[in-house]
């Protein structure tokens, strides 16, 4: 059994699901010029499905270091696969016409571009620092 250890880092958790919530107003302000309200409105349902994912999985990944066992992960995360589905399924089904697949799609992909934003972000600020300590380092001597 894996036992998990350590702290959750709170402020990225929070950086992480700004980003993402300011990722999905993006998506729905440039849709909102080029596309069309059903495509729109596919984003937004995509989206939002997608960032209250995101704060279920903030709130599991809590959850593990607090019961040291991935069980509650992995049900949180089969909990939240089956409740996306069935909101999305019931959305196209109850109105038929309104929900385009491929915005609902692009909204979904909110989660995965904030991500590989905020990767690169780290990327960089690392780098920054590295650079602070070289420079620091060269001037001691």
């Amino acid at each position: 059994m894996l036992i998990w250890q350590g702290d959750i880092d709170k402020g990225m958790g929070k950086r992480f699901m700004l980003a993402c919530w300011a990722m999905l107003a993006a998506e729905v302000a440039v849709a909102n010029i080029w596309w069309t309200p059903e495509g729109v409105k596919g984003i937004l349902l995509g989206g939002i499905i997608a960032n209250l994912n995101i704060i279920g999985t903030f709130r599991d990944t809590n959850r593990i270091v607090k019961f040291r066992t991935s069980i509650v992960y992995y049900i949180g995360v089969l909990t939240r696969l089956v409740l996306t589905g069935v909101v999305i399924v019931t959305f196209i089904k109850k109105f038929p016409g309104s929900f385009s697949f491929l915005g609902i799609f692009i909204g979904l992909s909110v989660v995965p571009l904030a991500f590989f934003i905020l990767v690169f972000q780290a990327i960089l600020t690392r780098r920054r620092i590295e650079d602070r300590k070289d420079l620091k380092a060269e001037e001691k001597d």
